[in-house]
């Protein structure tokens, strides 16, 4: 599945559902993210990428129920270029925290 497999459902979509998965996109699609919040630089609400370890980047679904209008995001959302949501992939939340680095041990 994809965010653009997703976002037909965002409405229906509750914060509890959201969070049982994850959105995972290449740096590519991380630099157009970040792109479009240099573009709000007074905005209050940024989205936070993390890196996995296969070099993807991963972002909670449940900032998705806030890219509706008068959302949290939905200023920002609306720069992203939407041939990229096709490109950001959807997996289970448990899959993705499997691909964060883990710490070393002390």
């Amino acid at each position: 599945m994809t965010l653009a497999d997703l976002l037909p459902l965002i409405g229906t979509l509750t914060d509890a559902d959201a969070k049982q998965h994850a959105l995972v996109f290449d740096q590519h699609a991380h630099d157009e993210l970040i792109a479009a919040q240099v573009q709000r630089p007074d905005a209050h609400h940024r989205t936070a990428p993390v890196q996995l370890t296969d070099g993807r980047w991963m972002l909670c679904a449940d900032l998705l129920t806030e890219i509706l209008p008068g959302g949290l995001y939905a200023d920002g959302f609306s720069l992203l270029p939407t041939e990229l949501f096709a490109e950001v992939g959807v997996m289970p939340w448990a899959d993705a925290v499997a691909l964060l680095p883990q710490p070393e041990p002390s």
